[in-house]
This record gives C-alpha cells, structure tokens and sequence, in this order.
C-alpha cells in the first residue's frame, strides 16, 4: 500500500509540473525575418531568438501624449521607486485590450528615458484604469486639490495618475514629462518588417517561444516598455 500511495504521489506531482503555466518572458529588439508562423529577432545583447506566432495578437506602437491620459483610459506603466512610484514610459491601451495584464508585479530592468544618461534601471508594472488625474509640481508632501491646478501642469511639467486594478488595488504614480508616451493601435502580421523595432511576450516552453502579443514601433518608433 505505501509503494502505491508514493507512485500515486509522484504521479500528480508530475501531472502538476505538467499543467504550471509557462513562463514568460520578453523579447526586445529588431526583427530580422519573418515568415508565415514566427519571426526571428536580433536581440540588444545582439542574440538571435525565434518566436513562433500561432495564436500572437499584434499592436502597432505608435506616439502619444499626457494629454491622452484622460479618466477612464486602461494603460500599462513600468516605474522606478516608491512614494511616489516614477513612470519610465506610459502604453495606452485600446478598449479591445482593456484588462490586458492587470495588476501590480515586477517588470525588467528597461532603460530610464526620464534621467540623464539612459541608463537601465530595475522597474515594477502596474496595468489598469486611471481613477484619477492632476497635476504636480515638485514632489512635496500635499493635502490640496484644486480643480484649476488639475488642469494646468505644475513648475515641473509632471503629471500624477491614480491607477485603479483588480477591483481594489490601485498605484499613485507620477509621470514627469521626459517619460515616453505610446499607446497600442490593433495591426496584423504584416507589420512584421525586417529593421523594424520590436517587443514581444511570449511563453517559454523548454527552449520554445510562443508568442503572446507583438508590438511594433510604427515610423522607426523603438517600444519603451
């Protein structure tokens, strides 16, 4: 009976691994070729990955602004810090992409458009609905809210954004004004381009890459995410 019982526990220990989602990662950098179902990309380390396509959804990038970012928006934004977190890049989604990724958890170290130097920077994502909008100056501790300043941009130019996910999570983030602004626009493959900029999430399955969602800067535009 106890060899049965270890059998039968090793069993649904295999049927578990089997079942874990796969992990995910992202590949950032240029494409080389494309072809019917994947696409071979020369990574910034200057490897090469292949990922499959099958079931991938493609988004241009394309350039936006703060002012886009209105009450109501779903967007993405990987930040630096804490109290207050600092936006590296904000993506707006379109509606169809709305609940994309909700939530607050680690991202990768991305390159800091907002300080000097360009240098890489660990990052946290927070994907969700703005709840709210306002301006701010400098970052000074403040229990104000003018509906007029709201409106207008502080000494600093930078905007702070309260981002509302899973029902009751929500992230003050301040987004200063050197942050990138983008947002996602629905394509199809044949914005697969050699030479074009590009951001994928896929799923690793052993030494497989199963593309998620393609992003392609539109115009030369390099995806900040």
């Amino acid at each position: 009976m106890k060899r049965i019982t270890l059998a039968a526990a090793g069993l649904l220990a295999l049927t578990g691994a089997a079942q874990a989602a796969p992990e995910l990662q992202r590949v950032r950098g240029t494409v080389e070729s494309a072809e019917a179902g994947a696409v071979t990309i020369k990574t910034s380390d200057g490897a090469s990955e292949t990922v499959q396509l099958g079931g991938a959804k493609y988004v241009w990038v394309v350039r936006s602004s703060l002012d886009a970012i209105k009450d109501g928006v779903f967007i993405g934004t990987a930040t630096k810090g804490e109290n207050p977190m600092t936006a590296l890049e904000v993506v707006i989604f379109p509606d169809s992409m709305r609940g994309t990724g909700e939530g607050h958890y680690a991202w990768d170290a991305i390159t800091d458009h907002t300080a000097s130097g360009g240098a890489k920077v660990k990052s946290a994502m927070t994907n969700g609905t703005v709840k709210t909008e306002s301006s701010a100056g400098p970052k000074v501790k403040s229990a104000m809210t003018n509906g007029t300043v709201a409106k207008s941009s502080g000494a600093s130019g930078e905007k702070v954004l309260t981002v509302t996910y899973d029902k009751e999570g929500a992230k003050q983030i301040a987004v200063p004004p050197q942050a990138p602004i983008v947002a996602f626009e629905p394509a199809d493959q044949a914005i697969l381009k050699p030479g074009s900029k590009i951001f994928v999430v896929a799923a690793k399955d052993g030494s497989k890459l199963d593309g998620k969602l393609v992003a392609v800067g539109k115009n030369g535009l390099t995806p900040p995410m």
